[in-house]
């Protein structure tokens, strides 16, 4: 049996979970004893606590803490008429104009590498057929001078599936997130 989190149960004592979390958790509690008895005990500490903190201290004196409110209210009043107005600092108008101006270059500049494209490399002659393999890092599909790599984890275990239609498939668990991945590569 899975049992909730202690913060779950907490929750739970306390009326705070949301509706489904609620059923959840009371289907739970009513086949398991030990979580019943954790609840209760987190209700009887929440039930404490609110009956200590709803009690003031009786050597409290409302007196004598209402006039050392004043007195500090009072000091920092005087102490800011002390001190003053703060000066006020001239400001440059260079703030707004290099916010306008900075954007309006960036673009500039991407524009005119934008007009000026990089030259593409010569196209090479294409050789017929396609080759399929599987490496020690991925899958590759080869077509003529071109290539595709699908690439895993090198420390893996990996599972190899060949077809005689043309398709590869490589499967492995990834330790790090307990994911199962997939791949299907289909040469024609």
């Amino acid at each position: 049996m899975i049992h909730p989190t202690e913060t779950s149960l907490a929750l739970h004592a306390g009326g705070e979970l949301a509706l489904l979390a609620r059923w959840r958790m009371s289907r739970h509690l009513a086949r398991c004893a030990v979580c019943r008895a954790e609840v209760e005990a987190f209700r009887s500490v929440r039930g404490e606590l609110l009956e200590s903190a709803s009690e003031l201290p009786a050597e409290l004196n409302w007196g004598r803490l209402a006039g050392d409110m004043r007195a500090n209210i009072h000091l920092g009043l005087s102490a800011g008429e002390c001190v003053g107005a703060p000066e006020a600092r001239p400001r440059l108008p260079f703030g707004r104009l290099a916010a306008v101006v900075a954007p309006a270059m960036v673009l500039i500049l991407i524009g005119l590498l934008l007009q000026h494209p990089q030259p593409r490399p010569p196209a090479t002659a294409w050789v017929e057929g396609s080759l399929l393999e599987a490496t020690k890092s991925g899958i590759e599909l080869r077509q003529g001078d071109r290539m595709l790599s699908l690439l895993h984890p090198q420390d893996e275990s990996v599972t190899y599936a060949v077809s005689v239609q043309g398709t590869l498939r490589a499967r492995y668990f990834d330790a790090d997130t307990g994911q199962v991945t997939i791949q299907n590569v289909y040469a024609q």
